[in-house]
């Protein structure tokens, strides 16, 4: 009797101790189970929100398409349905048994078709096929195809962002997708009298940019004739408001289709103006002059004996043309881009104060735009400069920038003296159709005004009768500066391959446009005979597009571009 006692009590306490583990300690984790066996999860893609340029005409939009799919537990006969969807989906029909049937045991979802036309949907859903059923799917698209499509990357099968300002500002444009959980019996059938939950989808925050679109599209124009008449490998132009650093325009050559990305190399997809680097060459003298105007290292009169050449450690630096021994301003310098000028410049400034004044332009650091896969460029540390540096530096060698960082620099000097942060998004939608400005950029002053005024008059001198005449805009002043670099070595040293630049601004007096154009190894290789006429043509564009005033007479200005153009001859730099 007490052993049968003892064998009762241990089983009455193990029953007991087991229905404490079931109902207590392990019933959150059985009521999960079960809800996942009854319950069942639909989800709806929300419409993400759409890209506007800075007058709201859409740059990328969502479309509603369909979804064709399957559940394998209600297709009665998936032989005799495949046959029928197989000719309209243009699939082979053995593909489509196999999804009809179930991929694996108790398989209740199997996709058949995805982004399929509305007249196409109309057409499957009149076949009235059991268990095949179709919902709703924005799909993302591009209505101006190759258009900016560099800034405005592109998305995946799923609609989620994979480049450029789709995936930037994923968070704000995909919104968040609705649901249904409802409960079924053990076949999938719903449970009539069961409760069930619906969240509605809620629609991505739409995006304004600042890219003009009739700019965006003359410069990628002009860059796309620019590259293929001077047989360049690629080329980037930027357009910006060097007061607010507002983006009009970033254009690259080569292009693609951001509803088709997969049609080109993943390589064209980058956007070139922030992702790839160079060395800037002469265009970066006007940092070089700046700096030394700002600390009065000289001034715009001061004089320097100028050779054809000189040493400068092991380096023997050259002009980019024969010319005798002679007596050069700072002014003259900058204006017939000499390259012995700008490295006495540099040496009277010194290295501690370039190295200093090159940073406060934002070069070796990003530009604050965040944009994916922006690179910072690349300057040695004060510490590790050689006996050469001094010798490079000052001429944009040495050194590897963005176009955008460029950009920004002579953006400063339009701008009195004042760097600003690059801009890319205009605001955003609200929930009530208002548009929410976004944030002030980032500003802080480098220059004086009376700095940037003379930086600003020698780049001035630099088109009217310099290297750059052939930036020249009819009826309009234009400051600017030219530049050709060669093209660093993986191995170290320079080969045959160059790169030519122009920026510049205009009008130079009350600067509204800033522009560059950065062209990869043209024929000829000079910035004054490649990248200058094509900045000319997309400043003009952008100056008349915008209705900015001629600056003086634009009659007799236009005369005076054609005399000094015909009189530029062998312009080079």
């Amino acid at each position: 009797m007490v052993a049968l006692f003892v064998i009762v009590v241990l089983s009455f306490t193990g029953m007991a101790t087991r229905l404490v583990m079931l109902q207590v300690i392990d019933a959150p984790a059985y009521a999960k189970l079960a809800a996942n066996q009854r319950e069942r999860e639909v989800e709806f893609p929300a419409r993400r929100g759409a890209v506007f340029d800075r007058d709201g005409e859409p740059l990328a939009i969502s479309v509603d398409l369909y979804t064709v799919f399957a559940d394998p537990s209600l297709v009665k006969d998936p032989v005799d349905a495949a046959a029928r969807l197989a000719p309209v989906l243009h699939k082979k029909p053995a593909g489509l048994v196999k999804k009809l049937r179930g991929t694996w045991p108790g398989d209740r979802f199997e996709y058949l078709a995805r982004y399929v036309e509305p007249d196409l949907a109309r057409l499957i859903r009149s076949l009235r096929i059991p268990g095949v059923y179709m919902e709703t799917a924005p799909k993302r698209y591009y209505p101006n195809a190759g258009l900016a499509a560099h800034v405005l990357g592109f998305v995946d099968l799923d609609g989620k962002g994979l480049t450029g300002i789709e995936l930037q500002y994923e968070k704000i444009l995909k919104g968040k997708p609705g649901k249904m959980i409802l409960e079924q019996d053990p076949k999938g059938r719903a449970l009539p009298q069961a409760e069930f939950e619906y969240e509605r989808p809620e629609t991505g925050r739409s995006l304004f940019l600042t890219i003009d679109k009739e700019i965006q599209y003359y410069s990628e124009q002009a860059l796309a004739s620019a590259v293929q008449q001077f047989g360049a490998d690629a080329g980037t132009a930027i357009v910006m408001r060097p007061g607010t650093g507002e983006i009009l325009a970033l254009a690259n050559v080569p292009t693609f289709d951001p509803n088709e990305p997969g049609q080109s190399e993943a390589q064209n997809h980058r956007n070139r103006g922030l992702t790839d680097m160079y060395e800037p060459g002469s265009a970066f003298k006007a940092v070089t002059v700046s700096a030394a105007l700002q600390e009065r290292a000289v001034k715009p009169k001061t004089t320097f004996v100028v050779p054809e050449s000189m040493q400068v450690s092991v380096e023997v630096i050259h002009d980019s043309h024969s010319h005798a021994t002679e007596q050069m301003t700072v002014a003259e310098i900058i204006k017939d881009s000499s390259n012995v000028g700008t490295v006495k410049i540099g040496m009277k400034l010194g290295g501690k104060k370039l190295d200093d004044y090159i940073r406060r332009f934002g070069f070796g650091q990003k530009t604050g735009l965040g944009f994916p896969g922006e690179v910072a460029g690349s300057m040695l540390d004060l510490e590790d400069w050689s006996g050469v540096t001094i010798g490079n530096l000052p001429i944009g060698q040495g050194i590897a920038v963005t176009p955008m960082q460029m950009a920004a620099a002579f953006s400063t000097i339009a701008n009195k003296g004042v760097w600003v942060e690059p801009k890319l998004v205009y605001g955003t939608m609200g929930d009530r159709g208002s548009v929410e400005r976004s944030s002030a950029p980032v500003t802080r002053r480098i220059l004086s005004r009376r700095t940037a005024r003379e930086v600003r008059k020698m780049l001035t001198a630099v088109v009217d009768d310099g290297t750059g005449v052939n930036a020249q805009v009819p009826g309009y002043n234009v400051a600017g500066k030219t530049g050709t670099a060669q093209k660093a070595l993986p191995t170290g040293g320079y080969g045959n391959s160059y790169v030519a630049s122009f920026a510049g601004f205009a009008p130079a007096r009350h600067s509204q446009i800033m522009a560059i154009v950065v062209l990869d190894e043209p024929r000829p290789i000079w910035g004054g005979h490649t990248a200058a006429p094509t900045f000319q043509k997309i400043m003009e564009f952008s100056l008349r597009h915008l209705g900015i005033s001629p600056s003086g007479n634009a009659v007799q200005a236009a005369r005076e571009i054609e005399e000094a153009r015909a009189q530029a001859g062998d312009v080079r730099d």
